[in-house]
């Protein structure tokens, strides 16, 4: 496929122009370059880039740094089978300096976080989560004490990390309020000396996360210089600029690299934001990768092979698993998943939320890797007991957020649901009936599949939070592919089972 070639305006600064050096006499400006990317949920293919980027900087003597602005372990196979190992031996080879912690940091518990930090070349930050004895868990910044200037990184981490990872995996922690705690290291950083200033932030921009906590307040903050931001996946070609602070979000899953210029002479003169694309049909004129970086992902890579090749199944069709179908609507995939969940159980009706389909599947042969893609989370299937008065309310929170597309939009298989999208929320629900045609009876038991992290009150289903009746199944991308497997030739279109009224 022939490649199409986009170039920034930093792009062109950093690879077209010749080198600038920074000085460190007191009448000349000084350079740094800040290399940022976010949100890459396990994916590597922009690492070696990233690396050889840094690496053509030091060279020339250039002040850089190379941050990451959270949701990076886990993801995908290679990441979620060494339990994010092989993403602290990719990231400490490309050379990073720091990163914060995503709410998706905590997929394999706090003391497997604690013990992956140990293993990398640089720090995690996050100033505003404690433990059960109000201890910070990481790091709150990190000062570099560069050619001419001091540099100083705090992290701020997603108070929605509480909703948006297993409650279990996150339980005893607190989050400070993000605001507050960044004022707070802007003083700790000026009094280390720090002339530049950057927040690394996992929290989102543009009333895109449910609990209000933006990366944009952070700009009300006197004396943040950048803000590097992760979390809503928003892309911002060439950053944006609230007040006097710039923000940057290279969008996710590593499509692009986003490069920050700055230039200061005891105080920032100018900020400037771009990026590069690093896609598979789109890349950058003039990148250069580094091949050690490309073997050690190829050897990370080799170790699940033999697992992710396995051909468990076909399909005739496109299986739609995007995210911004599955957190608005019902899709071919999300209709058979639901099924398998309710096959493996022999529940009444089964329900699964969209923020927890991660992929699609071509036509085709289908891969254990492709299951595993799809369901990166390693959850078990449950099944609780529940009345119809607890199904309206699950429902309800469902579809509470719609139109906006949230990882809480509900997915359903042995019930369909019509629903007023112009009514007030967990007051939408019109119509709910069951597979034998009856309307749901809230005085009635049922018996309810889902995945444990639903059952324990994740993406806010409190309402099933301390249930008793919780039975435990097997995995739930086992159960998807042994259905897959099974049926061979199902999901042309999806059945409309969620319906706007």
């Amino acid at each position: 496929m022939e490649k199409t070639i986009k170039i920034t305006a930093v792009f062109v600064i950093i690879f077209l122009l010749p080198v600038i050096c920074s000085c460190t006499a007191s009448d000349d400006p000084v350079k740094l370059t800040i290399i940022h990317i976010n949100d890459t949920h396990g994916r590597t293919h922009a690492e070696p880039y990233i690396s050889q980027m840094t690496k053509n900087f030091k060279l020339n003597g250039e002040n850089v740094l190379v941050l990451d602005a959270g949701d990076r372990i886990h993801g995908q196979i290679a990441a979620n089978l060494s339990q994010g190992e092989s993403i602290a031996a990719i990231m400490n080879a490309a050379g990073y300096d720091a990163m914060v912690t995503g709410n998706h940091e905590f997929n394999f518990g706090v003391d497997r976080l604690i013990e992956l930090s140990g293993m990398m070349n640089f720090p995690i930050l996050a100033a505003n989560i404690r433990n059960s004895n109000g201890e910070r868990l990481f790091k709150p910044y990190e000062v570099f004490r560069l050619n001419g200037v001091t540099v100083g990184v705090f992290g701020i981490a997603t108070p929605e990390t509480i909703t948006k990872s297993d409650p279990r995996t996150v339980a005893g922690l607190t989050f400070d309020d993000p605001v507050s705690s960044a004022a707070e290291m802007v003083e700790a950083l000026k009094a280390e000396g720090c002339g530049i200033i950057i927040a690394l932030v996992h929290l989102g921009d543009e009333n895109s996360t449910a609990d209000g906590h933006r990366s944009d307040a952070l700009a009300a903050v006197p004396g943040i210089d950048i803000i590097i931001d992760g979390h809503s996946h928003t892309f911002h070609e060439n950053g944006r600029v609230v007040g006097n602070t710039l923000i940057a979000q290279t969008g996710d899953h590593g499509r692009y690299i986003g490069v920050i210029e700055i230039t200061y002479l005891r105080r920032v003169l100018s900020k400037t934001a771009g990026t590069i694309a690093v896609t598979e049909d789109e890349i950058e004129s003039g990148l250069i990768s580094d091949e050690t970086v490309i073997k050690i992902i190829t050897e990370e890579e080799s170790k699940i092979e033999s697992v992710t090749s396995a051909i468990i199944g076909y399909t005739p069709f496109f299986l739609e698993g995007e995210r911004e179908a599955v957190r608005t609507r019902d899709t071919n995939m999300a209709n058979i998943l639901t099924d398998s969940m309710k096959h493996a159980t022999g529940a009444d009706i089964s329900f699964m939320t969209g923020g927890n389909i991660r992929s699609s599947i071509p036509a085709g042969n289908i891969t254990m890797g492709h299951v595993l893609t799809v369901l990166p989370f390693s959850n078990l299937l449950v099944t609780i007991e529940l009345d119809g008065a607890d199904i309206l309310e699950v429902l309800e929170h469902g579809v509470s957020r719609y139109p906006e597309a949230a990882g809480q939009y509900i997915q359903v298989s042995g019930i369909n649901v019509e629903f007023d999208p112009h009514a007030q929320p967990m007051s939408r629900v019109t119509s709910v009936i069951m597979a034998d045609g009856s309307a749901l009876d809230e005085t009635k038991t049922y018996s309810a599949a889902t995945i444990e992290f639903i059952a324990a009150g994740g993406d806010g289903y409190t309402m099933l939070k301390g249930k008793s009746n919780v039975v435990y199944y097997g995995g739930d991308a086992e159960a998807f592919a042994a259905y897959l497997a099974a049926n061979p030739v199902i999901g042309a279109v999806a059945e409309n089972r969620v319906l706007t009224r």
